[in-house]
C-alpha cells in the first residue's frame, strides 16, 4: 500500500460479539453505520480483511469471561497469508474476569484480526480507528 496523500476520513467505529463459543472469531472492519462487529470463522458476509487504501487502529481490545478456565489470544493473519503471530496470549480467566488489551496495533491492506477463546460464551468488544483513503 502505498502511503496515503490528499483527502481521506477517519472515523471511530467499535466491533462486539456475545457469547463466542469455543472458536475464532474475525472482525468485520465494515459496516455503514460506522460500527463494525465480529464475525464467526467462514461467515463471510463482513469485510474482514483489511480493504485497500485503508489503515486501521486498534486501540482496545476486551474480553470477558463467561467459564472458568477460559484461555483467549488475538492473532493478526498479515496480509491475509494464513500465518497467524500471535499478538496477545492472557492468563487463565475465571467466569466473570475481564482482560483489557490496550496496547494499540496498526493493521494495513490485507490484514485480518482474529481473537480465539477456548470455552464458551466469551464476550468480546473493542474499538478502532478507521482511515479511509481511497
Amino acid at each position: 500500500m502505498a502511503i496515503p496523500t490528499g483527502s481521506g476520513s477517519e472515523v471511530l467505529r467499535n466491533f462486539a460479539i456475545n457469547a463466542n463459543n469455543a472458536s475464532a472469531a474475525r472482525v468485520d472492519f465494515g459496516g455503514t453505520t460506522g460500527t463494525g462487529s465480529v464475525r464467526s470463522s467462514g461467515n463471510t458476509s463482513g469485510v474482514t480483511a483489511v480493504p485497500a487504501n485503508v489503515i486501521i487502529t486498534i486501540l482496545n481490545i476486551t474480553c470477558t469471561a463467561g467459564g472458568t478456565h477460559t484461555n483467549i489470544y488475538g492473532t493478526v493473519d498479515w496480509q491475509g497469508s494464513g500465518t497467524d503471530i500471535k499478538i496477545f496470549h492472557s492468563p487463565t480467566l475465571t467466569d466473570n474476569t475481564t482482560f483489557i488489551y490496550n496496547d494499540k496495533i496498526v493493521l494495513r491492506e490485507g490484514d485480518i484480526l482474529k481473537l480465539y477463546n477456548n470455552a464458551s460464551s466469551c464476550d468480546w468488544s473493542g474499538s478502532f480507528i478507521y482511515q479511509d483513503w481511497s
